[in-house]
């Protein structure tokens, strides 16, 4: 009996892991296309996952998870830009603009409080 536990377990982390990889791939190539969109440049070709949650859509429980990145506008500065993918689908993209934020989709309020 542990030993199918520990089977099971183990591809549930097999599992984890590469939709993980696959759901980080997705969202930087889609903000590096915002970026591009907004005149801004993508800082360090890299995005960080903030926060990974389990949640409930279309009767599934799927993982919304919550990216932070950096950009510039001119090369000597940095600005934060935020994420939030679920389902290979970007459901919030905002760039923290010193002009006046950049925002892409709509979130329920309460879901974007949880990535504070």
């Amino acid at each position: 009996m542990d030993v199918i536990f520990f089977i099971v377990l183990f591809l549930c982390l097999i599992w984890f892991w590469s939709d993980g990889t696959r759901s980080r791939e997705f969202t930087i190539n889609y903000c590096q296309s915002f970026c591009n969109q907004n005149n801004v440049q993508w800082l360090d070709q890299s995005i960080h996952v903030k926060k990974t949650f389990p949640t409930r859509k279309n009767g599934q429980v799927i993982l919304r998870r919550f990216y932070a990145f950096e950009f510039s506008i001119d090369g000597t500065d940095r600005y934060n830009g935020v994420a939030i993918e679920c389902k290979n689908k970007i459901e919030y993209l905002s760039l923290l603009h010193p002009d006046g934020e950049i925002i892409h989709g709509q979130i329920n309020p309460k879901i974007l409080g949880r990535f504070g």
